[in-house]
């Protein structure tokens, strides 16, 4: 392995995604909203030397995935072949859905091959070996769809809403009046 795709497996999108991947799965595991434990995290992070900040690029997965989370496992059980999300162990799970989120709505300037690959290896480095091929594969599935995805986010993202309707109190009828009593 070339010097080159070491630093860029290792590099600090890597350890944010590592970092992601691991608030996914630890709130998972202790029934906790994800962005609550990250935000947590962060600030003791701030605080102290002894533990580890939490990178923008981490808090941005950490907060997509769990604003989509619903649509995510749709599109990753989709793409399952002979499993469900539910017979996954828990770490597979939150790279998945870190990768799918990374792919379908994450910044633009991040090459899909690449999410693959560092997904790939979170995974190799996390879970057992039968996780790889899969993870791949889904994640291959879900890069083949995110531009037509993220197309038609930004076509219902651009569109120009109606201007609202008036909700105020109506005026009443001046003849509907005299027969209150």
């Amino acid at each position: 392995m070339s010097d080159d795709v070491d630093y860029r497996r290792r590099g600090s999108r890597f350890r944010a995604r590592k970092r992601a991947v691991a608030l996914l799965f630890e709130a998972e595991l202790r029934d906790a909203d994800v962005v609550a434990l990250a935000e947590e995290r962060r600030h003791m992070g701030e605080e102290s030397q002894e533990f580890h900040d939490v990178a923008p690029y981490t808090m941005d997965i950490v907060t997509g995935v769990a604003e989509r989370l619903d649509r995510l496992d749709s599109m990753i059980t989709e793409h399952l072949r002979e499993w469900t999300l539910e017979r996954l162990p828990a770490v597979d799970r939150a790279v998945l859905r870190a990768g799918a989120w990374e792919l379908l709505f994450g910044t633009e300037d991040v090459d899909a091959a690449i999410v693959i690959d560092q997904s790939v290896l979170l995974i190799s480095e996390l879970s057992n070996e039968k996780s790889v091929a899969y993870v791949n594969a889904v994640l291959d599935r879900v890069a083949g769809l995110a531009e037509h995805i993220r197309a038609a986010e930004r076509a219902v993202s651009s569109l120009d809403p109606e201007p609202a309707a008036d909700v105020s109190e109506p005026t009443p009828d001046p003849s509907e009046a005299a027969h209150e009593d």
